[in-house]
């Protein structure tokens, strides 16, 4: 950090603390990233200025400072958008070292450091190692002046002598004021199938089914338009997983505020879509109902029931002995009062 902070431009805030968390505030005149360093570089807020929408979900549940748990991940979930690797879903055991759900890369500290800083632009390079499995995880987040675009660049290294599989996702939670009724969701897959089992008792969707985001078997009907979003009194919740994506990026806008998120992605890494959707039917623990969320996911591997399923149906990543995989991701926020028609790479939206 300057000694003078800047107030105009592009400009990094590094000495705040959340919830007694080391944490990095990111901003332009158009975005604010407000960054979790300590845990998982979390992004818990991820607002656009002119119209002071944050479309990041807010935990229901208190976290006062220093109750962070670093072993659980739904007891230290504050909501908003977190990278996973190398377990994705339910516990399991891999190479004798035992993973939680979604464990590890959200619940361990990350080091950062500022390699960009003027008023035009700004980079800050975050990386870890995880502690069970010997996977180094490296990414840089950058902003530009007067853009509403966000883009990371990432990479993997397999520091051990073995080979070694994981699953790589993104798992960013859009929520109120944002998220209402009036959002429509927009990606093209040639599948979209339901989990195995209803996650919750008031599914909307029928298990171990198939359709498309159009048109989807559903509970009490016959299909339903999974492009819609439901309000919390549809009283719902539901995960989904798209595969066969023909395009590599997707979209949510709010066609009543006529404002958008859209996310484009490396498609030979993310080769899938997690749909995560709570209408407020999530009941019993943790929110017992009283949470409005959605979530759309690039992800490597699918389905989410960890990474052993993965491996045995052939969708986990490997990577050798000293590998780097790499990757890249772009997030832009835009005003607009129709769906969208396309996203392209550099995240310009059509």
């Amino acid at each position: 950090m300057s000694a003078l902070r800047r107030n105009t431009g592009c400009r990094i805030n590094d000495e705040i603390s959340y919830k007694g968390l080391k944490s990095v505030i990111m901003e332009n005149e158009l975005l604010r990233l407000f960054i979790l360093a300590d845990k998982g570089t979390d992004i818990i807020e991820l607002l656009y200025k002119p119209k002071d929408i944050d479309f990041m979900w807010k935990s229901p549940k208190d976290f006062k400072e220093g109750q962070i748990d670093r072993k659980d991940f739904l007891e230290s979930y504050l909501g908003g958008w977190q990278e996973i690797i190398p377990n994705g879903g339910p516990p399991c055991i891999y190479k004798g070292a035992s993973f939680g759900l979604h464990d590890e890369s959200p619940m361990v500290k990350w080091d950062f450091e500022i390699i960009k800083d003027s008023e035009k632009e700004i980079s800050i390079k975050f990386f870890t190692k995880l502690s069970k499995m010997p996977l180094g995880i490296e990414k840089v987040l950058s902003l530009t002046r007067g853009s509403a675009i966000l883009s990371i660049q990432e990479k993997v290294t397999n520091f051990s002598k073995e080979p070694l599989d994981f699953m790589w996702g993104h798992h960013p939670c859009f929520g109120s004021p944002f998220l209402s009724g009036d959002c429509i969701i927009n990606f093209d897959a040639e599948e979209i199938i339901s989990n195995q089992d209803s996650i919750s008792n008031f599914p909307l969707v029928a298990p171990k089914a198939s359709g498309s985001l159009k048109s989807f078997p559903g509970i009490g009907k016959d299909t339903v338009d999974l492009s819609k979003v439901m309000p919390k009194e549809a009283n719902c919740a539901d995960l989904l997983y798209a595969r066969g994506l023909r395009q590599n990026w997707f979209s949510i806008t709010n066609l009543e505020e006529k404002t958008g998120i859209g996310f484009v992605f490396d498609l030979s890494v993310f080769k899938y879509l997690y749909y995560w959707l709570v209408y407020g039917g999530s009941d019993n623990y943790p929110w017992y109902s009283d949470t409005y969320s959605l979530a759309i996911e690039p992800w490597s591997s699918y389905p989410g029931l960890g990474l052993i399923e993965c491996i045995k149906n052939k969708t986990s990543l490997k990577i050798n002995p000293g590998e780097i995989k790499s990757s890249w991701l772009k997030v832009v926020v835009f005003e607009r009062s129709t769906d969208v028609n396309k996203i392209d790479n550099e995240a310009i939206v059509y």
